[in-house]
């Protein structure tokens, strides 16, 4: 092979591969993918990557955001990336529930996507609250029997009672089913109470429901409902034609209305222990007032006993407990209203302030009860104080001091709570 044509051969080579290269070239802008949106959401203050941040990329029409978009979430170096995004315009939302919401509206071109970096500061998403309702017995026993709630409770009927509302028309307002013939309300006026059926709506005469109060049938139903007071009434209920027919029979046509006083719910039968004589609170709207009665009767007593001490200590002596006993200065009488002074003046003063504090709606305490579970404590409180080191014990003088300061009002308080009449 002569040099000449070597050089021809390697010339040749060469401008083939300059026309491939340029050929190439040309070809590129034609190979590339599709622009692409991507970007990094960053907090605003601190710089760093904000983690699961949503991010939405919706196409503009218009003018018109599209409902329809594609979503992503930003990864643990807050990145996120929308592949083969055509050109056009285009809507970017992005969310943290920590961060609240951020948009912004950018345009892709046919031949350069977009990269993004977005900062967002602490505004937090404000979530709609949650309420979570619990079915209570009674709801669930009248879901049992299939029907409409024609039930109220001691709770409801208390507000009724502090409006002044007529009952007649409680019932027709809280009772599905119930309506008074009458819209009126005037003191003394009886009004007509009955179910709504296509009979009632013709007109004519009132078609009252029987009235049963305590399981006793009354023989004027109508007069019972507009004369009853409320604060007597434990709760009431109402069944309608067809279902008081079943239960009641003949008589409950038009429907019954069932009464419990407060005296019955009192005296109901109770599973589980029995509490002798010990007040039941159910019936009650309100709870005792612990701190407030067990404030007022510690500074009563305290006060009745500086007082009772004020009066006594001319007669009484109370240097020792021997003394005390033995040693009175003044004469019968005079010793004996000493004495009431200080054992039992105090303890009555608490037993009817406990008394006036702890009263409810429903019900009250005994003063003399409250009196006498006081004194139970303060009188040998008072004595065992008295006591020195030949007529006492270790610690007697203390245990003394707190029976009559602090134990006397908290019996007394304790008999308020557990020892109570119907008001």
């Amino acid at each position: 092979m002569t040099r000449a044509w070597q050089s021809s051969l390697w010339a040749a080579t060469a401008l083939a591969a300059t026309a491939a290269a340029t050929a190439a070239a040309a070809a590129l802008p034609a190979q590339e993918e599709p622009p692409t949106v991507s970007g990094t959401v960053v907090d605003a203050r601190t710089g760093a990557a904000v983690e699961g941040a949503g991010v939405a990329l919706a196409r503009i029409r218009d003018g018109v955001v599209d409902t329809a978009r594609v979503e992503t979430v930003t990864d643990r170096v807050g990145m996120f990336r929308f592949g083969v995004v055509g050109p056009g315009d285009y809507e970017l939302a992005v969310t943290h529930i920590a961060y609240g919401a951020f948009r912004e509206k950018l345009t892709v071109s046919p031949d350069e996507g977009v990269a993004l970096r977005v900062t967002l500061s602490a505004s937090a998403i404000v979530l709609e609250p949650v309420e979570i309702e619990v079915m209570s017995d009674e709801a669930r026993r009248t879901r049992g029997l299939g029907r409409a709630q024609r039930r109220l409770t001691a709770t409801e009927l208390a507000a009724v009672e502090r409006s002044g509302e007529h009952l007649a028309n409680a019932l027709a307002r809280l009772m599905p089913g119930i309506r008074v013939r009458s819209g009126r309300s005037q003191p003394g006026e009886v009004l007509c109470i009955e179910f709504r059926d296509p009979a009632t709506l013709i007109g004519g005469g009132c078609r009252a429901p029987l009235v049963i109060v305590d399981n006793v049938r009354q023989a004027n139903g109508l007069v019972t409902l507009n004369t009853l007071p409320i604060a007597n009434i434990h709760s009431i209920e109402a069944l309608s034609p067809g279902e008081a027919g079943v239960r009641y029979g003949a008589g409950s046509g038009n429907g019954v209305i069932l009464i419990e006083t407060v005296s019955a719910a009192l005296d109901r039968p109770r599973t589980g222990p029995v509490r002798a004589r010990i007040y039941d609170w159910s019936p009650e709207t309100e709870s005792y007032p612990w701190a407030r009665n067990l404030g007022t009767a510690v500074a009563t007593n305290a006060a009745g006993l500086l007082a009772g001490y004020a009066l006594s200590r001319s007669c009484l002596s109370y240097e020792t407990l021997s003394l005390h006993v033995t040693e009175a200065r003044c004469g019968f009488a005079a010793n004996t209203g000493a004495r009431l002074a200080i054992y039992a003046a105090p303890q009555i003063g608490v037993g009817y302030l406990t008394g006036r504090v702890g009263t409810t709606e429903l019900s009250r305490g005994s003063m003399w009860r409250n009196a006498a579970a006081g004194a139970i404590l303060s009188a040998p409180g008072i004595v065992l104080a008295l006591t020195d080191e030949d007529d006492g014990f270790t610690g007697s003088t203390e245990i003394g001091v707190f029976l009559a300061v602090v134990g006397a009002p908290v019996a007394s308080v304790l008999a308020d709570r557990w020892f109570r009449g119907r008001r």
